[in-house]
């Protein structure tokens, strides 16, 4: 079974495509330390709408079966990263026990894991290991996500976007910004063309 890449290159992948070159030069403009902060919210709030807009674009567009059981595990993983972002619930809800965030960890990772004993689900699985694979925007989020964690753990290629170790944290954030839009992107359209073929076929089915 082979996977097939869809290499469209879109006008969104030039723009996640700027993003991502256009980072190292925030070291020039001087950014105040509390814009960290800002984007951290923003992202906090974006991956809460990704979260959303994924969950209740599968409950109110009709899709059944596999398919609708994919995009619902697919919403959860975007619960996933919200989790991740929001360190399991201490930014937000700080100076509780260690153990009721790893709790909270575990209930969402073991959620994306059972999921898998759902046999619609396996279906759903390979139902899109089959379609075309927005290639490129996954690979524009997958830069942005090493080179952020290449900020983080200062792995050798941050010497050469890293100018001012003042902006590190700026710098992580910021490469993180891509990574989510271009994610979201691929999931978007994925969904998008999915709802819209099983409108198709409904209007064919009706035609007929």
């Amino acid at each position: 079974m082979k996977f097939k890449f869809d290499w469209h290159w879109s006008k969104l992948s030039t723009l996640w495509l700027i993003m991502i070159l256009s980072v190292p030069f925030a070291q020039q403009l001087h950014i105040p330390p509390d814009f960290v902060s800002k984007v951290e919210e923003g992202q906090t709030l974006f991956l809460l709408f990704c979260f959303l807009f994924t969950f209740f674009s599968t409950i109110c567009s009709g899709l059944s079966g596999k398919k609708k059981a994919f995009w619902l595990w697919a919403s959860l993983w975007w619960l996933l990263l919200l989790g991740r972002d929001q360190n399991w619930g201490r930014q937000t809800f700080p100076g509780y026990e260690h153990a009721v965030y790893h709790t909270i960890a575990a209930i969402l990772i073991l959620g994306l894991i059972l999921m898998l004993v759902w046999p619609r689900l396996r279906e759903g699985i390979v139902y899109y290991y089959q379609q075309p694979f927005p290639i490129w925007n996954f690979l524009l989020a997958a830069a942005g996500f090493l080179l952020a964690d290449a900020i983080e753990r200062g792995r050798w290629i941050s010497q050469f976007i890293l100018f001012n170790s003042a902006y590190d944290d700026l710098l992580e954030e910021l490469y993180e910004c891509p990574f989510m839009l271009a994610l979201f992107t691929v999931s978007a359209v994925m969904q998008w063309r999915t709802i819209l073929q099983m409108k198709k076929s409904l209007k064919q089915v009706e035609a007929h």
